[in-house]
């Protein structure tokens, strides 16, 4: 919330996405500690819910307390799951929103989201197939938005199969990932730009988008400025050695580093020229939720009650014959 919040102060409105499995840890509730699960999962939900527009992909751990939980969940927050593949068991019937579009600055940005599977406890929903659905929603949301983003709860063997034969989406974020996607990692060209933050919540995501020309596709620009930062800065090292005058001077009886600094410079023309050509951009990094991170005092101070509570209902568990 505090990086949040400090976005907004900035004048920025974030969209804000969770690829599932965001309340419980597991697919079941641990014995003797249904009730504090509960509470856990009610805070995270209804906390988020007050940050923006906070959309929810139905996960297969999200269903540990069963769907009621869910649609009491859905009431108490005024926000909604969404999950295109979810039906109601034996109906073509959606189980929860299918979709979202939501407009920033002129551009539409659609949201669907996919599940690979459901817990054997949960009778009342079937899964219908991925690829059939996310082929359908393509096709239905294409022609209406300007960025369409899928949000998919799957393991990776799942998700490497889904997103080879994926067309026409320009982000995937997917879960149940336990590594997180790096800035410097190159992605596959022809493929959705495809990314995760780990499972255990302690980074954030940020992708900034910049489109101008709706015609024409979004170019990952990560690698290039993080080259850009890198031949800089070690043109700013060897500078320090005497900031007054130019390297050439500086450095005019070592050839080795004139060398490297004509190297160094012509690499940052170069990266600053690919990034140019580039008329829709997207940058990608992951910001660490550490201490680094001040925490909302008042929030803060609801989460800590919150964590007694959850303690005290534990206990009283416990001490139930």
């Amino acid at each position: 919330m505090t990086y949040i919040n400090q976005l907004k102060e900035g004048g920025v409105d974030p969209l804000l996405l969770d690829a599932g499995d965001a309340l419980f840890e597991l697919n079941i509730l641990s014995k003797g500690k249904e009730a504090s699960s509960k509470l856990r999962a009610k805070t995270v939900f209804e906390s988020t819910a007050k940050m923006g527009n906070y959309l929810y992909n139905v996960g297969h751990n999200d269903f540990a307390a069963g769907l009621d939980f869910l649609r009491q969940l859905e009431d108490s927050a005024n926000n909604k799951f969404i999950s295109s593949n979810l039906v109601k068991a034996g109906t073509d019937d959606l189980a929860f929103k299918s979709h979202v579009i939501i407009e920033r600055n002129g551009i539409k940005v659609g949201v669907f989201g996919i599940l690979s599977s459901l817990p054997a406890s949960i009778t009342e929903l079937e899964v219908k197939d991925a690829l059939s659905v996310i082929n359908s929603k393509v096709k239905e949301l294409r022609p209406q938005v300007d960025v369409l983003i899928m949000l998919i709860n799957a393991n990776k063997v799942q998700l490497d199969k889904l997103i080879a034969e994926t067309k026409n989406v320009d982000y995937v974020f997917s879960s149940k990932e336990t590594s997180r996607t790096r800035p410097e990692r190159k992605q596959a060209d022809g493929n959705p730009m495809l990314y995760a933050t780990g499972i255990q919540g302690k980074y954030l995501g940020r992708i900034d988008v910049k489109l101008v020309d709706k015609n024409n596709p979004i170019n990952d620009i990560t690698g290039s400025m993080m080259t850009v930062e890198l031949f800089q800065q070690r043109l700013n090292n060897l500078q320090k050695r005497n900031p007054d005058k130019p390297l050439e001077d500086v450095y005019k009886n070592n050839s080795n580093v004139l060398n490297m600094v004509q190297k160094f410079r012509n690499g940052l023309k170069e990266s600053k020229e690919s990034i140019n050509d580039y008329s829709n951009t997207s940058f990608y990094s992951l910001i660490a939720l550490n201490s680094n991170v001040s925490s909302e005092k008042k929030l803060l101070s609801f989460v800590n009650k919150t964590l007694k509570t959850c303690d005290t209902l534990d206990k009283q568990s416990t001490s139930l014959p």
